[in-house]
């Protein structure tokens, strides 16, 4: 009887109330809420608790937007419509969308919006339109180098606080690619992510370094040989030389993601505060052969969730 009268309590609370409470939680729990009762429902789906959830600077980033279409709605449909379809910002050279279990901002940005060595040259990179499935009217596809770096820089104050993010670079390979094998006796392309972090004292920064694979995705049989010591013949003048390579237990191995693209994490980083600047890098610069077929959508910097 106890919890019968409980219950019946909980269901007499006035909206705002209940509405304060919700507002204390994260989206997902708003909206399981939502079934308790049509007073949690109300509650629930008020502009009060979803601007709660929504960024404080979202209308100054939303102004940026190239389609104005966001703004006849509610809050709910505005925090849901940045989870499932992030916005197009800066001519589109970049996106704006939010994480669905935390409300934090999600960042995309474009091959245009990368500093790419040579990418203006079109012997080394050419730039397509209208691919399918991009999020960005633009795509830059490596025609041929040796000297490969993609370098993408975001401030702080653009990211929530206290939030662990991982950077990915979203890529397509072609059918006629050569150069981006992740064989014996190559190096592999490095990732690297830098956290200048400015402000009152001298600016310190924090830099991280992995090694990726962008041929094998996660859960190949394949990528099992990266993680096991390697002896292998390198061709030296006019004999072999007998190279070593050690296993490496945490190279990164790239995924399919469900626009039909491929992504690879390149590295992941905590915001503790919102002065300063994050630089993810990607690179393969040491071993010099010759590169063809990657084509860049972008590098998504997006809240990193537990497995």
């Amino acid at each position: 009887m106890e919890g019968v009268a409980a219950a019946a309590a909980i269901y007499r609370l006035p909206e705002e109330c209940v509405a304060h409470a919700i507002a204390m939680t994260t989206p997902g729990d708003a909206c399981s809420s939502s079934a308790v009762s049509p007073a949690f429902r109300a509650a629930a789906d008020s502009d009060a608790i979803w601007d709660r959830f929504l960024p404080r600077d979202h209308a100054a980033v939303l102004a940026r937007a190239d389609d104005g279409g966001h703004r006849e709605c509610s809050k709910k449909e505005l925090f849901t419509r940045l989870c499932s379809r992030p916005v197009l910002l800066d001519d589109a050279t970049m996106s704006f969308g939010l994480d669905r279990r935390s409300g934090a901002k999600c960042w995309m940005l474009s091959a245009r919006a990368l500093s790419i060595v040579c990418g203006d040259d079109p012997s080394c990179w050419t730039w397509t339109a209208d691919l399918p499935g991009s999020r960005f009217p633009e795509v830059a596809e490596l025609v041929d180098v040796c000297w490969l770096e993609i370098t993408g820089k975001l401030q702080l104050s653009s990211l929530s606080p206290r939030i662990t993010y991982a950077a990915y670079l979203v890529f397509s390979i072609t059918d006629d690619s050569y150069g981006l094998e992740c064989n014996i006796g190559m190096l592999p392309p490095k990732a690297t992510v830098t956290v200048v972090v400015s402000g009152n004292t001298k600016p310190t920064s924090t830099s991280t370094e992995h090694t990726l694979c962008l041929q094998h995705m996660q859960g190949e049989e394949e990528t099992t040989m990266h993680r096991r010591r390697q002896e292998y013949v390198r061709p030296w003048k006019n004999y072999g030389r007998k190279v070593t390579r050690e296993a490496d237990m945490d190279i990164r191995c790239p995924r399919r993601r469900v626009d039909g693209w491929n992504e690879v994490e390149l590295g992941e980083f905590a915001v503790a505060g919102d002065e300063g600047v994050v630089e993810v890098s990607f690179k393969e610069v040491e071993c010099r052969r010759w590169k063809r077929g990657l084509i860049v959508q972008g590098i998504e910097i997006r809240p990193k969730h537990a497995n």
